[in-house]
């Protein structure tokens, strides 16, 4: 397939497959039709894409489902291919060409980044249902790192699952995102929050952009969410006011609490 065979929800599909790496049927279609009269169609038009995109050779499918076979086409976890980058890279001298692994990825790891993927879908849902929020950037891993010096001199690199900017007329917030499946001991927990304390302390955030993210932490269940506070609270002394832990469930309207307290205001 050229370039110019391609629909521009093609192209959108093959670029964000390059960003967040991996994305269900079912995702796809919460994110790019949006605008069907029901869930279910939406799924047929995502499907009917993909289907086309994969006789290309432009994506591919991984053999697992989430939520298995009884899902149908909903449950396929698509990921661009080679040519796919290819086709991209003729276009955007920016695409930085990787090749595929033949062989399938853990399920831990196409689980985490489903969760991400899963955030950034929730978060544009939130931005379109907002008068006054408007997405500022978004960038999955390895976009989401940062470099920075130990005050040894050694050369560090923190990396958190996401970086996420939410701009309204009123206020911007930025944020540092960690997913937690609840696979992580606390200790590994407290352990990744003292490398922002460590990164906090080197100044490069605030001088490169003025202000140091929120560190949240998107956890399971009420009950992980409690354990890790109380392990912040504990280990951090200071600056266990960098973190902030909610469940999934709390994602929405936590990132549009900021609008909502304004309104409550007037």
């Amino acid at each position: 397939m050229k370039w110019n065979q391609l629909t521009t929800q093609d192209i959108q599909i093959l670029y964000f497959l390059n960003q967040a790496r991996y994305a269900t049927t079912s995702q796809l279609a919460r994110l790019f039709y949006s605008d069907s009269d029901k869930p279910e169609t939406a799924i047929r038009r995502a499907n009917f894409t993909t289907q086309r995109l994969l006789k290309a050779g432009l994506v591919s499918h991984l053999k697992r489902r989430i939520g298995g076979v009884r899902k149908g086409s909903a449950s396929y976890v698509w990921q661009i291919t080679f040519q796919g980058l290819k086709l991209l890279k003729s276009q955007d001298e920016t695409i930085v060409l990787r090749y595929k692994n033949h062989y399938e990825p853990s399920q831990h790891h196409v689980e985490h980044a489903l969760a991400v993927t899963e955030i950034f879908i929730e978060t544009m849902e939130t931005v379109r249902n907002s008068k006054k929020l408007s997405l500022e950037a978004f960038s999955f891993e390895p976009n989401s790192w940062r470099s920075y010096q130990k005050l040894s001199g050694v050369g560090m690199t923190l990396k958190p699952d996401a970086y996420l900017e939410l701009v309204s007329q009123e206020y911007e917030d930025h944020y540092f995102i960690e997913l937690d499946r609840s696979t992580e001991s606390l200790t590994r927990i407290v352990n990744t929050c003292k490398k922002y304390i460590e990164y906090y302390r080197s100044g490069v955030e605030q001088r490169q952009h003025g202000v140091f993210p929120f560190v949240l932490w998107i956890v399971p269940d009420d009950k992980r969410k409690l354990a890790i506070s109380k392990a912040i609270q504990a280990e951090l002394y200071n600056f266990w006011e960098l973190f902030t832990v909610i469940t999934l469930d709390d994602y929405q309207n936590h990132i549009k609490g900021g609008i909502d307290e304004l309104e409550k205001s007037r």
